[in-house]
């Protein structure tokens, strides 16, 4: 059997578990269930349809929805859970009756699932009751564990509060007691900072309306609410007019469920606060924010719609015209042919020319905003802190200033004119033709009948494929550039047949065949339908059955074979487009999105936290470092530095140690303003840190960080990218200091080589390059985090003399993880669980036998040469 293109499949019951008095689990057999059908049907929260007998009227059949809970296509089963409401209806009746053996009809037609939003939420709002609980748990299964949830659940009996809900570790679930009042779970929601959420509403019809009317005054886009009504009071679930079952008194006080962040129900008390602790996310929502960056050209575009409005009427009206010349001539009406001819030829000319004109200035009008967009987008990246590109990859920045950007050429010149055209001269058509024949001109109503249907078949066999070919399409992506960068180890270990990139493309591949194979036939079948040969055709058979019927004149049938076959060209143009639209809106969406990211602020400096100490004498070395009560945490609830007090004197070598994952790197970090404090402040000579402009930061502070890169310029211009203005001797007393002179002099150009064409460093050539950089910018303090990491043995000895020659008369903050570099520094700070656990110099450490003693002996036990190399060193 079929329905629309979609299946149909005798389901037979394997297993019965009653999960509370109230919810059922029931195991299917399903054969041939799974075949032809694509991964993603069955991922998170996916449904299928059950056709389900009605005891009370033999032969009648209820459709319902049901989530698939459990999926195993190797066995042919599927696993579907049941809310047993009370009165029943016919599904229910069916779930509570059914024994092992017994038999539904399913179908898999208009397949839905939870998709993750693009760009990803800053946290998810899912509320339902029993009816969708299926749903629900599947979500929390595949939500990332560091994004805030917040599920809200009604229940009608208290065993519903029994029903197992997937733990997720910053789940906040609040049980409502269903009273009886379609607004009391809409009412129990708390208010909070939703900003960029992504909301999962799915419940009863009435009950959805007003959650989703509540989450609108919230400021809840449209588009970021998925809302699905799962039942109806007194349909469906429950038989038409029965009453509402008669509810239990609601709780009377919270009860937890089990130990999670926050977990409440809510009954006569008071509700249970919302937890605030949200990662806050100024961006919003994509599809607001890709609102807002066209709003300035909004009026443009809506000009620009009046104008292709009259275009497709004057591009039309040379047919009508052509049409009642024929009509005349047909009639024996010579009279005024020939102004009718010119009128033609005049509208046609009139609408080619204001065609041109129009797309000529929708070209002009994207390139420029095209331009200010990237303008922005520049001007902005160059404001982000430093942090925020550590936690995004280069091809991000990319996609946004180049493919996004250039995404939009089709949103702003195409989109607009083609969704108007695609709807003015098809309905100008079908109106004309109706006032010369309404006859024929519903027949022309068949093929967009044809194409709605075609259209559906093609949804229910193709489910929601695009997901999946998304995320394939990214894996490759990702997959290509982990290739290129590791090209040498996947060469020698993952370059053959069976290769992971090359079992990716097959895997994609396969999946493309599977989905879009089948599609092939209804895809064919729906373009020839709305081809003007086809109505052509239509037009000629029907038409010239009716004028030899003697039900319409020839001159009628000649405006309908002179206009009637445009319209059907126009949908077929716009069904094209639709899928760049979408893509369109989502690279404005993504641009938005980056664009309202927060800048780092700079703040005036009498808005410090705490009143700055006294000021460095005017005559004393500047680089006086203070950390003061800082607190930092990559996410609110876990920080990783704690109320942290430290000092760094000029002219002093403070080194911090401590285990991975106590905070060194996030210390270093911090000092150079890659991300702020959230609480307490770092100081330079008085100054916090915020109040300091970017320029000015980065003359006081350098840093030399492990793999430090260049840009692809001259190496001169490498080297004074902190002092553009720098004299050539400047740059070359720089490089001298930092032992990569003699390097760059064996060059044939010598400094004018520009890095990546000419000329190519190693590893140890760039941590001396980057020390050059440092040298000549001479900033007070400096900021190194193991510098010597990725050099080379031969030019480690190097790398070591030119930081030497760095770190002299300047503050320096040295992260050490190989504790031999450390030995000689001013004072050695031992980190653990974001504190300052002891400090002081290598001996005194070494002699209180503590943490730092103990990070010794196991670097000595593993590193027995490098030890006495440093022990050499320390007495020379």
């Amino acid at each position: 059997m079929s329905m629309s293109g979609a299946g149909e499949w005798e389901l037979e019951v394997r297993s019965i578990t009653d999960v509370t008095p109230h919810y059922r689990r029931i195991a299917f057999h399903a054969p041939g269930f799974y075949d032809g059908a694509i991964e993603i049907e069955f991922s998170a929260a996916s449904w299928i349809r059950l056709w389900v007998p009605d005891e009370s009227d033999p032969g009648r059949e209820h459709q319902r929805g049901y989530t698939v809970v459990e999926s195993d296509p190797e066995q042919d089963e599927l696993t579907l859970e049941f809310v047993l409401h009370q009165p029943a209806g016919p599904a229910c009746t069916w779930a509570r009756n059914a024994t092992v053996g017994a038999r539904v009809i399913a179908t898999r037609f208009g397949i839905q699932q939870f998709t993750p939003p693009d760009p990803p939420a800053a946290g998810y709002l899912l509320v339902g009751d029993p009816a969708g609980i299926p749903g629900i748990n599947g979500i929390l299964e595949v939500l990332p564990p560091d994004v805030p949830v917040d599920v809200y659940l009604e229940h009608v009996y208290p065993d519903d509060r029994e029903i197992p809900i997937v733990a997720h570790p910053r789940r906040r679930l609040t049980w409502v007691p269903r009273t009886g009042e379609a607004g009391a779970l809409a009412d129990a929601l708390t208010e909070r900072d939703y900003d960029g959420w992504f909301g999962w509403v799915t419940c009863e019809r009435d009950a959805v309306r007003a959650v989703r009317e509540r989450l609108k005054e919230w400021g809840f886009p449209r588009g970021a609410v998925k809302s699905q009504a799962y039942w109806t009071l007194g349909k469906g679930a429950v038989k038409e007019g029965d009453v509402a079952p008669e509810l239990p008194p609601p709780a009377a006080a919270p009860i937890t469920i089990e130990p999670e962040p926050v977990v409440a129900a809510i009954g006569d008390g008071e509700p249970a606060p919302a937890s605030m602790d949200v990662d806050k996310r100024a961006a919003g929502w994509a599809g607001t924010a890709g609102r807002r960056l066209l709003e300035p050209i909004r009026p443009l575009l809506v000009a620009a719609a009046v104008v292709q409005a009259i275009v497709s009427l004057l591009q039309i009206a040379p047919y009508v015209v052509l049409a009642e010349v024929c009509s005349r001539i047909l009639a024996g009406d010579t009279d005024d042919l020939g102004g009718l001819a010119w009128t033609a030829v005049a509208l046609m000319g009139a609408g080619s020319l204001l065609a041109i004109a129009l797309v000529a200035a929708m070209h002009v009008l994207d390139a420029e905003l095209g331009h200010r967009i990237r303008r922005r987008l520049v001007t902005h990246l160059g404001r982000l802190p430093l942090g925020w590109f550590d936690d995004r990859s280069s091809g991000i920045v990319r996609k946004a200033v180049q493919d996004d950007a250039a995404q939009l050429h089709y949103l702003v010149t195409h989109a607009v004119l083609d969704a108007v055209a695609a709807v003015v001269a098809p309905i100008a058509v079908l109106l004309y033709l109706f006032v010369v024949h309404p006859g024929l001109a519903a027949v022309l109503l068949l093929p967009l009948l044809a194409l709605y249907v075609l259209m559906l078949r093609v949804l229910a066999m193709a489910g929601d494929g695009r997901p999946v070919f998304e995320r394939y399409r990214e894996r490759v992506s990702a997959e290509s550039v982990a290739l290129t960068d590791g090209a040498a180890v996947m060469r020698i270990y993952d370059f053959g047949p069976a290769s992971r990139f090359r079992r990716l493309l097959a895997d994609r591949m396969r999946f493309f065949d599977q989905w879009q194979g089948p599609l092939t036939e209804p895809k064919a079948r729906q373009d020839l339908v709305v081809r003007p040969t086809t109505s052509m055709l239509l037009i000629a058979g029907v038409g010239g059955a009716f004028v030899i019927a003697g039900w319409m004149q020839p001159h009628e049938l000649v405006v309908f074979l002179f206009v009637g076959v445009t319209f059907g060209a126009q949908l077929l143009a716009v069904s094209y487009g639709l899928m760049a639209v979408y893509e369109s809106q989502k690279a404005a969406g993504r641009i938005g999105l980056l664009l309202e990211e927060d800048e780092l602020p700079v703040a005036e400096p009498e808005a410090a936290s705490a009143p700055p100490p006294a000021p460095a004498p005017a005559d004393g070395p500047p680089g006086r470092v203070r950390f003061e009560g800082v607190t930092f945490g990559y996410r609110a609830d876990r920080p990783i530095v704690r109320d942290l007090d430290l000092a760094l004197e000029p002219g002093t070598l403070t080194a911090i140690v401590g285990a991975s994952g106590a905070g060194k790197s996030t210390l270093a970090s911090l000092l150079a303003r890659f991300y702020d404090v959230d609480a307490g402040r770092i100081t330079i000579d008085g100054d916090d840190l915020r109040a300091l402009p970017p320029a000015e930061l980065h003359r006081r502070v350098g840093f030399v960080l492990q793999g430090n890169s260049a840009v692809r310029a001259s190496l001169r211009d490498n080297i004074a990218l902190g002092r553009p203005d720098a004299a050539p001797d400047e740059v070359e007393r720089a490089a001298r200091a930092a032992q990569i002179h003699e390097r760059i002099a064996r060059d044939p150009r010598g400094y004018d080589a520009v890095l990546g064409e000419d000329t190519w460093l190693s590893g140890g050539e760039l941590q001396r390059l980057a020390v050059a950089r440092t040298l000549l910018a001479d900033p007070p303090v400096l900021v190194l985090d193991e510098a010597t990491a990725f050099a080379d043995p031969e030019s480690e000895h190097l790398v070591q003399q030119a930081i030497n020659a760095l770190a002299a008369d300047r503050t320096v903050l040295a992260i050490a993880h190989r504790l031999p570099t450390i030995v000689h520094a001013d004072r050695i700070v031992v980190l653990e669980d974001g504190g300052i656990l002891e400090q002081g110099t290598h001996a005194e450490l070494l002699a209180a036998r503590g943490r730092y003693h103990e990070l010794w002996a196991a670097w000595s036990a593993s590193h027995a040469p490098a030890v006495a190399t440093a022990r050499d060193g320390a007495a020379a």
